[in-house]
């Protein structure tokens, strides 16, 4: 039987597909731009046919149709590795229940191995290509653990969608249809996009500036050169914009998403990975979102690689890149250099935690910097020093509140304020940093707190002037 055959015979209707389904399965629907949101749409119309099916994703893009018509869970069992906006008030409603905390770089073992000995998948959805001569499906914008989830799922069911772009990768980037069960051809769901528009605050402007001008020991933290991995948000549009206004040379990319910021560096020249010790003369990257003009650029363009998150966010594959410089945000940080970004404590109103988003890759970039070969890699945590007139430095992180990075790994934070480089200090050299880039409303107030929790010894005052681990502060 020739590929083309074998696609006739394994071809069957979105309704066929969800159909597929029965009460007590597990059920993954992918993430991101790969999601199948046309199963979730179909899936949803049998609630009253179902019990008990668990329901996995990631990189929540959309508010599911499983979440609407069953609030409560009673018969989607849904859980997330990586929350974003769309389902964000389904935390708020029920907490952190539906999150599934994980390093990213680690899912695909957690994948393989948590199926194998406790919690087999039953299907897998995966969103690809259309199918080429050879009978590949690309996994195109989503990478990440694709592969593992059909590698361990008892049934695979192939979603394709004509306006996929096809992403050339490194390896695990395709499925062969032999590995395929069922396929599925998705005419309802558009690729999900995103414009590029993230109008920067002032603030943005500011923490943008001050990472840039920060020296520490004479040196910027990013350099021609440079690798870079920077997220998605007005905050890294605007260092990116900056970056090319700053007259950087040569930069590398190799990050776990790509998005067009990282593309207008690349248009401009300032990217061209000419330089970097793995993976030279290409983008690297595990997943893409971003504009349809994005898309166009990375359909079956060389200057590009996909590659499973284990490899893009492995701690000691980064580690190889030179002059590595990482870029995160955080939500929460205390004087002691604990950062929080994806979980805030009791919510005052619901007496539940409130799970924000995820770990992700922070904490990965953050340990590739920190095993940097070359000794000159940068992680940078960036944040807000306030948030609806509260600090959101604080003087201990809240109870119930996630420590994404913790402070013996934190290596740089910057704000509005100012850029520190913590590592290595003690716990009271570190304390005056995060008050140097606190708001200075609430520096006084930060001061005493401190010396109430013993970080500060009694009637302790800050020297006056700007401490050499403070690489630049506004003034």
């Amino acid at each position: 039987m020739n590929v083309r055959e074998e696609y006739d015979r394994k071809l069957i209707s979105p309704e066929e597909a969800a159909g597929l389904v029965e009460s007590g399965m597990h059920i993954e629907l992918g993430g991101s731009a790969n999601t199948a949101l046309i199963i979730d749409k179909y899936l949803a119309k049998r609630k009253d046919e179902l019990e008990r099916v668990k329901v996995g994703t990631f990189i929540d893009l959309a508010n599911y149709e499983i979440l609407r018509v069953d609030p409560m869970g009673e018969v989607f069992e849904w859980s997330s590795g990586f929350l974003f906006r769309p389902v964000r008030q389904r935390s708020k409603e029920l907490g952190p229940c539906v999150f599934r905390p994980n390093l990213y770089h680690d899912v695909p073992k957690i994948v393989r191995e948590f199926s194998r000995d406790y919690e087999p998948i039953d299907i897998a959805y995966i969103v690809t290509t259309p199918m080429d001569r050879h009978g590949y499906f690309n996994f195109g914008l989503t990478c990440s653990h694709m592969k593992a989830l059909a590698e361990v799922a008892k049934k695979v069911v192939v979603v394709v969608k004509e306006d996929m772009p096809w992403v050339n990768g490194g390896y695990d980037e395709c499925i062969h249809i032999s590995e395929v069960d069922y396929i599925v051809e998705d005419n309802e769901m558009p690729l999900p996009f995103m414009p590029f528009s993230f109008p920067p605050t002032k603030e943005d402007e500011m923490i943008a500036e001050n990472i840039l001008e920060a020296e520490s020991k004479g040196k910027k933290l990013i350099k021609n050169g440079s690798t870079i991995q920077v997220g998605i948000g007005g905050l890294p549009d605007t260092v990116v914009r900056m970056l090319k206004e700053a007259g950087y040379k040569n930069l590398g990319v190799h990050t776990e998403m790509m998005g067009d910021g990282t593309l207008e560096l690349i248009e401009e020249g300032v990217i061209t990975n000419c330089q970097k010790r793995l993976d030279r003369g290409k983008s690297v990257f595990t997943f893409a979102f971003g504009s349809l003009k994005l898309y166009e650029y990375l359909d079956r363009n060389p200057e590009v690689a996909t590659y499973p998150v284990d490899y893009t966010n492995d701690p000691f594959i980064i580690a190889q890149q030179p002059k590595m410089f990482s870029l995160n945000q955080a939500a929460q940080a205390d004087l002691m250099g604990q950062i929080n970004s994806e979980q805030m404590g009791l919510i005052s109103h619901t007496g539940k935690l409130y799970q924000v988003s995820g770990t992700g890759g922070q904490l990965d970039f953050v340990m590739g910097c920190l095993f940097s070969r070359d000794r000159q890699g940068f992680s940078v945590i960036a944040m807000y020093s306030t948030h609806n007139g509260t600090s959101r430095i604080l003087p201990i992180l809240p109870a119930g509140s996630a420590v994404t990075v913790p402070r013996s790994m934190v290596q740089v934070v910057a704000t509005e304020w100012g850029v520190a480089y913590l590592k290595g200090l003690t716990v009271k050299d570190r304390a005056i940093a995060m008050i140097h880039l606190a708001h200075p409303d609430y520096r006084d107030w930060l001061e005493k707190e401190a010396e109430k929790l013993g970080i500060f010894p009694p009637n302790y005052t800050i020297p006056a002037g700007k401490p050499d681990y403070v690489l630049y502060k506004k003034d």
